[in-house]
């Protein structure tokens, strides 16, 4: 029962994402997690904008809409998170 109770709370498990090159990929908190935290967030908002994340995303959602929210928040709530996290943005986009 509890089992069951535990995947009824948690509907991002069955969420499928589209990347930028156009696959597809189950949604992974985590990575949003270890990415702001990676771009000088705390722990604390790290947490707070995944599980922001978590509750609005839908399956057919595109990580450029993920990515967009995650900015916003970070731009309101950590000017340095980010500014790292567009200076790699930037720097990932240049590699591709």
């Amino acid at each position: 029962m509890a089992e069951q109770q535990q995947m009824e709370s948690r509907p991002w498990q069955e969420t499928v994402v589209r990347k930028t090159n156009n696959q597809e990929e189950q949604f992974n908190p985590d990575k949003i997690r270890r990415s702001v935290q990676n771009a000088g967030a705390n722990q604390q908002l790290a947490d707070e904008i995944t599980q922001q994340i978590q509750g609005s995303t839908h399956s057919g959602m595109t990580t450029t809409e993920i990515d967009n929210s995650i900015q916003d928040i970070l731009k309101q709530r950590d000017m340095n998170a980010y500014n790292n996290w567009m200076q790699w943005k930037e720097q990932h986009q240049k590699m591709r």
